[in-house]
């Protein structure tokens, strides 16, 4: 329903907005899932930034997206209890 109301207010705005989802594909079906990254994510601004774990966008999940185009950057954030820290890299899980 989240989604649904993000991409109804940027329709209805007629503007460029960014888009920011956690936890984008969280207890969805695997229809709704598909649909997701087939039609809404490369769709759904000029700017989209997901913010995933590597069960939630699967490997196949990921690979559809790159096809299409509608990944420009990945970044892996690996935090380290011992240090209180996290570190980036630019990969995603895979």
């Amino acid at each position: 329903m989240a989604i649904a109301l993000l991409w109804g207010l940027a329709r209805a705005s007629r503007r460029p907005l960014l888009v920011a989802i956690d936890t984008p594909l969280g207890r969805l079906d695997a229809a709704h899932r598909q649909n997701l990254v087939e039609r809404y994510f490369p769709q759904a601004s000029h700017q989209v930034i997901l913010l995933s774990t590597d069960t939630e966008i699967r490997q196949e999940e990921a690979t559809a997206l790159r096809q299409q185009g509608a990944i420009a950057r990945e970044y892996l954030l690996h935090y380290d209890p011992a240090t209180q820290q996290t570190t980036v890299q630019s990969k995603y899980f895979w």
